[in-house]
């Protein structure tokens, strides 16, 4: 496939990506020539940690999993790329080494967007430096965000953090929503960095305290405020 090619097939794609929404139908076909549309299987790796990235990557659809791992397999999971998201913009602008394992959860798309071709779209078109600014800065807050709550929060009050953040994009009904849990309960308490006994845990007591019930996956929040209450004073509007 060459780059005319590409540029026809993968615009409407990356059209369709938050992060870049809004720019230009000239930079986004520029874009588009350099792209690649990858298709994973579950449990497949997609980006081995310390291997060179060939670009940063959107999730079209699935789950992919970014974990730290250890040399004796030890896994911390960081974060979890939903359909939309996008990852590994800092290190193929800087043309570093990726420095998370990026793996998929379940069967995946991902456009993988060309280290080259974003280099030189940031030269010529500054909206796509400002959307590539954007979009690392708002990693960067994330994370910021996870360490302080990891950092300041008990087991209970994360995992009560974790439903609220959800419970944004969730289905609501004034006061109530509805969590659907994207992934298994041990990966969501490997990304809060508890154990699955802690998570189940502190699930049930949340649920005793009647603040949600639990059906499986799905998660019924009967009141909002209920829930923040006890994080009003630790992480103030953040939470």
């Amino acid at each position: 496939m060459n780059d005319a090619d590409r540029s026809s097939t993968y615009l409407p794609y990356l059209e369709e990506i938050p992060a870049l929404a809004g720019l230009q139908e000239e930079s986004l076909r520029h874009i588009a020539g350099g792209s690649l549309l990858r298709g994973l299987s579950r449990g497949q790796v997609l980006c081995e940690k310390g291997s060179r990235a060939a670009g940063f990557f959107c999730v079209l659809s699935g789950r992919i999993k970014l974990s730290a791992v250890t040399a004796d397999g030890g896994e911390r999971v960081l974060d979890l790329a939903l359909p939309g998201r996008t990852f590994g913009q800092a290190a193929a602008v800087l043309d570093q080494p990726f420095p998370l394992l990026a793996q998929a959860l379940s069967e995946s798309r991902v456009l993988q967007i060309g280290r080259e071709r974003i280099r030189e779209a940031m030269g010529c078109w500054p909206a796509v430096a400002i959307a590539m600014l954007e979009t690392v800065s708002q990693d960067c807050m994330r994370l910021i965000h996870d360490l302080e709550a990891c950092c300041l929060l008990s087991a209970a009050e994360r995992l009560v953090d974790f439903l609220l953040k959800e419970a944004e994009c969730a289905p609501r009904h004034g006061d109530r929503a509805q969590v659907v849990l994207p992934v298994s309960k041990a990966v969501v308490a490997s990304s809060l960095n508890l154990t699955p006994e802690t998570f189940s845990r502190e699930l049930h007591e949340l649920a005793r305290r009647g603040l949600i019930q639990v059906e499986r996956r799905t998660v019924h929040i009967p009141s909002l405020s209920r829930l923040r209450a006890p994080l009003r004073d630790r992480l103030g509007a953040a939470a």
